[in-house]
């Protein structure tokens, strides 16, 4: 197989699908320098040289951390076990300062309550909606001025606010106990942005956002806070229930996932797609162009970690395991000719029946937090 270092240009081949056969590591890397843009990073977090390396995580369900939670669909309280969320765990335990004080978009679901169900750091946000789709789905959006509330871990003194951009948006009031910051979109319409508030408090207490003015509507696509003092680990949970590759991929607007994400400018990016892709009937040739659309876009800023999902079920799911061994080859040859790491998610839990045995699966499709926390370690080995 002909390896086209740093591009991304080439195609999965017949050839590259030949030569795999043999078993294959369960996390493999194309070279040495395939995680290097993470590893410079991270390095000048640590010396002082750099904010913050940003980790973003792209993909449906599983990103999202659904059979993590309760509820029929396993995801109420998702969120803090989803394997982001682990991964960030792990790299604070290893020593690194991480903020993980974020959310992004309504990540697939079709309510507030829902969104704030998964997620119980958020509040309020009475008479909000779904607006157009960015980061973690569609944006939350408010034709109103009531306030949408989120509560740090820890303390904190300033917070991103990533927005649908443009001179046609309304004012944003950031609140942090006695303080109030406004921030005013601008430019071009339907545009992407990260708006910064500073506070002279460093604490702990709730930030609210809500539109100022009484003309537009507010669209939220995520808020990230932090101690400044503290240069650390920013991770970013991009996942969206239900979705196949096509949307992270889309970049109709500047504010659509795929520009959004390279507006972000994460350090590491890892993407999980496919189990919606195989089982809806999308064409793996479709995934691929998906996938690759989204690895262009994230290795503008840095590196990519490629996961081939797993899944569960007496029966197949997500597809026929034939046709899935298939799809699992395209991904890992891709991964390999564009510089990837990839890490097979199903070999891990030992395969579909074998982790549908083991109790790794909560349904046929998501896993247990446990199987979570297992795929989450190999990812901070790998990055560590």
């Amino acid at each position: 197989m002909t390896r086209t270092s740093g591009s991304l240009g080439g195609a999965v081949t017949a050839a590259a699908l030949a030569r795999i056969g043999a078993p294959v590591p369960l996390v493999e890397a194309p070279s040495t320098t395939a995680l290097l843009a993470w590893a410079a990073a991270r390095g000048r977090v640590r010396s002082g040289m750099a904010d913050a390396a940003r980790i973003a995580f792209v993909g449906d369900s599983k990103t999202v951390g659904a059979g993590a939670g309760t509820g029929a669909t396993f995801t109420v309280g998702a969120f803090a076990r989803s394997r982001p969320v682990r991964v960030a765990a792990l790299l604070s335990a290893a020593g690194l300062t991480v903020r993980a004080d974020a959310f992004f978009g309504c990540a697939g679901f079709g309510s507030i309550a829902d969104v704030l169900a998964y997620d119980p750091r958020r509040s309020g946000f009475s008479g909000w909606g779904g607006g157009g789709n960015s980061l973690g789905g569609a944006m939350m959006n408010a034709g109103n001025a009531n306030p949408g509330q989120f509560q740090p871990g820890g303390a904190v003194d300033r917070c991103s606010v990533f927005v649908r951009n443009g001179s046609d948006r309304p004012a944003i009031t950031v609140t942090k106990g006695s303080e109030s910051v406004t921030l005013t979109p601008s430019g071009p319409i339907n545009g992407f942005a990260r708006l910064e508030a500073t506070f002279a408090t460093r604490d702990a207490a709730p930030i609210a956002i809500a539109r100022a003015g009484t003309s537009g509507s507010l669209q939220l696509a995520g808020m990230m806070a932090w101690d400044s003092s503290r240069p650390g680990v920013e991770i970013a949970n991009f996942g969206v229930y239900g979705v196949v590759s096509g949307f992270q991929a889309d970049m109709a607007n500047a504010f659509s996932p795929a520009n959004a994400l390279a507006a972000y400018a994460p350090h590491l990016t890892v993407v999980n797609l496919g189990t919606n892709d195989s089982a809806q009937g999308v064409a793996m040739g479709t995934w691929l162009a998906n996938i690759r659309t989204i690895v262009q876009q994230a290795r503008i800023s840095g590196s990519v970690i490629l996961t081939w999902p797993a899944v569960g079920g007496g029966n197949p799911a997500g597809g026929s395991d034939a046709n899935r061994a298939l799809w699992r080859n395209a991904l890992r040859a891709f991964a390999l000719e564009n510089e990837c790491l990839f890490i097979d998610d199903e070999a891990m839990l030992g395969g579909r029946a074998t982790a549908q045995a083991s109790g790794a699966f909560a349904d046929s499709l998501h896993e247990a937090a446990w199987a979570y926390d297992v795929q989450a370690a190999a990812i901070a080995r790998a990055i560590l």
